[in-house]
């Protein structure tokens, strides 16, 4: 079974989306920084501000819909290693529902590297494999590829970012009972505070690292000619 951008659209119009919307919201508090010109990749319309100049990239694989609206429409079709944006334009490009769903890492993470100005921030959010919520279809983070942190941080160091900075997040239970909102309570309180590591979601910023060359400087070789006697 497959996800495309309708399942993630009815999700957010969901009861439980709610507390999902609220959990990436105060993640992406804690890792952004300002910027002038930010890129969502994967499905960041829930979270991006249709007053400031951010700009939403949708995987083809997935499929595209317009943002804000189809008549100031900033949203567009992407394939994950071809992007139509030229190089070091974004300060902070950002990986929701992105990551986890594309079918070729490195290729992405490649196009992020490309399209970041140097020093450039990477915010990337995925589901965290030991978490709860990647059990459950009944969102999206049941689906593709999750991530622990280790995996997160290899992954991001050998696309040549650097991870600065981790923020955990979303201990609740996958239901919007009011049982479940009681018990998720409960274990939030308890979980934020001793299990960590089981948390549904972890978010992780990074920074685009450009290494200045060094000059190499030729030696002259002495020229030997044979000669015959």
């Amino acid at each position: 079974m497959s996800l495309d951008i309708i399942d993630l659209k009815e999700f957010y119009r969901s009861p439980l989306s709610k507390i999902v919307i609220d959990t990436i919201q105060k993640i992406l508090k804690s890792l952004r920084q300002a910027a002038n010109r930010t890129l969502f990749v994967g499905f960041g319309a829930p979270f991006a501000n249709q007053t400031q100049n951010e700009i939403l990239l949708m995987q083809a694989h997935l499929g595209v819909l317009a943002w804000p609206d189809s008549q100031n429409n900033r949203a567009a079709l992407c394939y994950e290693n071809d992007w139509a944006f030229t190089d070091h334009l974004f300060d902070e490009i950002i990986l929701i529902h992105g990551l986890e769903h594309t079918q070729h890492a490195d290729n992405l993470l490649q196009e992020c590297y490309r399209c970041l100005r140097p020093e450039g921030r990477l915010v990337v959010i995925v589901p965290n494999r030991r978490g709860i919520w990647v059990r459950s279809d009944k969102t999206p983070f049941g689906f593709g590829q999750p991530y622990t942190l280790t995996q997160l941080s290899n992954i991001l160091k050998k696309s040549e970012f650097i991870p600065v900075e981790v923020v955990r997040g979303l201990y609740n239970f996958p239901s919007s009972t009011q049982l479940g909102n009681l018990g998720s309570w409960l274990f939030e309180c308890i979980a934020t505070r001793t299990l960590q590591k089981f948390s549904g979601l972890v978010g992780v910023s990074a920074i685009k690292r450009v290494y200045a060359g060094v000059s190499i400087k030729k030696n002259k070789k002495e020229q030997r000619i044979a000669v015959p006697c």
